[in-house]
């Protein structure tokens, strides 16, 4: 007679992973199990009431799956043929931190597809940052304009982030390592070469040695002091408060560093920043071009492959 009752106990266990709300429809022969479910042994948590027909769940699937399909190419429209593919671009670094272009967040990934049909992936912020400089706006790894509908979608997405109170600059970030931040630097005042019309290389200033930094200034000084005959009146337009001695351009004479024994780290900072003395001090964006004319003159006449590149301005 138990054994008859045992007969007509159901199975425990869930019919399956696909089916978890359904009850195994086996008689228990093992215990509380049939032999399919003696090893997997999922209890079924009993029946839960959908509160919607099958009818109502096809239909809610189609509407997730048409939404799931309509967002994915909306944001891929707004940021670009890259976002799910970010493995076919040209690039695998983002060139404002030098690290893997995966680690660009979602929310700032922007993407193009080049007149060669190359694809090209980047930090939103660091092609804004170029724009603010300047009208044009150029592939750094290939120095070919950016097309105007490009530019137009960059400007969009900006204004969408801008709206959502999202920031649009790079913000400075315990978590950017002494290099990194070095790193962004260099490159703030060689983007502003480049806005300037002068597309100039950025390693012709990574690559400099001591001696090569300590050319530069000697160069730059005789440019600004002797060489072109600038009045006072002109220096002052290209850099406003030079004789006030508050901010002065050249904190020594190159005759007063000669014998010294800086670091190569002590000159890039003091190289640089003269550069950026150069470029930014002046009111006016022409002067700021002229003060860009000054720093790439000093290089050409410091470095072997600038004078390649613009050979007139050695004369």
């Amino acid at each position: 007679m138990s054994s008859d009752s045992s007969s007509n106990v159901l199975c425990a266990s869930i019919k399956s992973k696909k089916n978890p709300h359904l009850r195994c429809p086996n008689s228990a022969s093992k215990g509380e199990w049939c032999a399919r479910h003696i090893r997997t042994k999922v209890h079924w948590q009993g029946q839960k009431h959908s509160i919607f027909s099958k009818k109502e769940h096809a239909a809610g699937k189609k509407i997730s799956s048409f939404f799931y399909t309509f967002v994915r190419r909306s944001l891929r429209r707004i940021h670009g043929p890259g976002l799910y593919c970010i493995e076919r671009s040209q690039n695998d670094k983002d060139i404002y931190s030098m690290d893997s272009i995966l680690t660009i967040p979602f929310t700032y990934h922007f993407s193009y597809i080049d007149s060669k049909k190359l694809l090209w992936v980047f930090d939103l912020r660091f092609l804004l940052y170029s724009l603010n400089y300047g009208n044009e706006l150029k592939n750094p790894f290939t120095q070919e304009n950016i097309p105007s509908s490009v530019k137009d979608r960059l400007q969009s997405l900006a204004e969408r982030l801008q709206k959502a109170k999202q920031p649009i600059v790079y913000l400075e970030s315990d978590s950017l390592t002494p290099e990194q931040l070095w790193n962004q630097k260099v490159l703030d005042v060689f983007l502003k070469l480049h806005i300037h019309g002068y597309s100039a290389n950025i390693q012709w200033f990574e690559s400099l040695s001591v001696p090569g930094h300590e050319l530069f200034y000697k160069n730059l000084y005789f440019l600004w002091n002797d060489s072109i005959g600038l009045t006072n009146t002109e220096r002052e337009k290209l850099i406003p408060g030079h004789m006030s001695g508050r901010f002065p351009v050249f904190r020594w004479h190159p005759r007063a560093l000669q014998g010294k024994t800086y670091t190569l780290k002590w000159w890039r900072k003091q190289t640089l920043n003269l550069m950026n003395t150069f470029l930014t001090r002046a009111n006016e964006k022409e002067m700021r071009g002229c003060g860009a004319l000054y720093v790439l003159t000093a290089l050409v006449q410091t470095h072997p492959k600038a004078a390649e590149a613009f050979p007139y301005l050695l004369h």
